[in-house]
């Protein structure tokens, strides 16, 4: 019975394979080449700068600069662009064809592409203090939520 489990698993996964488009590299050339003209690498930095900086918020002010340094060296070792750009732009590759990418590459060198990559980070950074709003005016309700949620019977 487990054998005919994994026979059948093998095969959808084949079908699975099958209908994936492979990605050429004149495809994952158009994809890098989005991720360079929307700047994705500084948006990639900023962004971190931004996550960092409100995740220290509720650190007391004598441990900031140090939970700042580590994140830092964490985020620069393992989240820097020279490590995801390849990854980034399978992903794109996957997701948009090459045409739809060298369009988007027009666009984002065109001047209302430019300005939306100049406003991300502050649209990101407003928006991640909306999301942390949203919670922190409610976390009274989230705290009594997940005290029912893991009460013991």
């Amino acid at each position: 019975m487990k054998y005919k489990f994994l026979f059948i698993a093998l095969i959808i996964c084949g079908a699975v394979k099958a209908q994936t488009p492979a990605i050429t590299p004149s495809h994952l050339k158009a994809a890098e080449d989005v991720l360079l003209a929307a700047g994705a690498g500084t948006q990639l930095k900023e962004n971190m700068t931004a996550m960092i900086a409100q995740a220290s918020a509720n650190i007391p002010a004598d441990k900031k600069p140090k939970f700042i340094e580590v994140m830092n060296a964490f985020m620069g070792k393992y989240m820097n662009w020279d490590l995801m750009k390849d990854q980034m732009a399978a992903i794109y590759a996957q997701e948009f064809s090459e045409k739809e990418l060298k369009d988007l590459a027009v666009f984002y060198r065109s001047p209302l592409g430019i300005k939306i990559n100049q406003k991300q980070p502050a649209i990101f950074q407003k928006s991640a203090l909306l999301g942390q709003q949203a919670v922190q005016s409610h976390q009274a309700e989230l705290q009594q939520m997940m005290q029912e949620a893991f009460k013991t019977p």
